[in-house]
């Protein structure tokens, strides 16, 4: 017993001090993905201040981009460094347009691109709710058939959201949806289904501008909080 004793204190310093150092160089990664995103004036294409207010159709014209200020809520960890080594456009239409194309986004090493992804993964909207979707390991049936029936009958979210779904007949999978709204055909990759739920409920917090349907305050079309978890639960599981 006593050398357990003396052994634990010790023990206990060494994890304390590992925790420390790994605090610590994170932080300096933060930092260093900070000064790589001004140095590369990604913030002449987005905005990193929020939440925004609703602009006039003629003004929206220069927005090259989407908002960063709430990245670290709405994106998985690790999903923005490589997409930042290697860009792919999230829908088929300019951003902020109904023409066909894209913006070319830059690509940046993958040193570069972990450290930006750092620091925007620590850029979080602080009212955001967390644990608000279950983490099942796969998302019951009852919560998959009550998502489909609100995603492909009584809100076509696929009008303006590609998505990839499986023909049971041929057993292949075929793209289906628009191309105004960022697709879905990997979201379970990339989005955070907390995040989901929180837009679905205040779509003008995240996106001012934005053609989505309200479906919390002064809605739309009322849902409940079974189906926004059960939404976000589907949209999760697209990958």
């Amino acid at each position: 017993m006593k050398r357990m004793k003396k052994t634990f204190p010790l023990a206990f310093a060494g994890v304390l001090s590992l925790l420390l150092t790994c605090a610590q160089s994170y932080g300096a990664e933060v930092d260093e993905g900070k000064s790589l995103f001004e140095r590369n004036n990604c913030g002449s294409c987005h905005t990193r201040k929020g939440p925004e207010t609703r602009m006039p159709p003629p003004a929206r014209h220069g927005i090259k981009g989407p908002t960063l200020w709430y990245a670290g809520s709405k994106f998985l960890p690790g999903f923005l460094a490589k997409w930042l080594a290697e860009p792919e456009p999230f829908r088929g239409v300019v951003y902020g347009t109904m023409k066909r194309g894209k913006y070319p986004h830059p690509a940046l090493t993958e040193k570069e691109a972990a450290k930006v992804a750092a620091y925007l993964e620590s850029l979080k909207d602080p009212e955001m709710p967390a644990g608000v979707v279950p983490r099942w390991k796969r998302v019951p049936r009852k919560v998959l058939r009550r998502a489909r029936i609100l995603f492909q009958k009584k809100q076509p979210c696929y009008s303006c959201h590609m998505v990839s779904i499986r023909k049971t007949v041929y057993r292949t999978r075929i793209e289906v949806g628009g191309h105004s709204a960022p697709h879905f055909k990997d979201a379970g990759r990339r989005l955070n289904p907390d995040f989901i739920v929180a837009f679905l409920k205040k779509p003008a917090r995240y996106n001012p501008n934005g053609r989505m349907p309200v479906y919390g305050d002064k809605p739309f079309t009322k849902l409940s909080e079974k189906d926004f978890i059960a939404l976000a639960a589907y949209i999760a599981s697209f990958k």
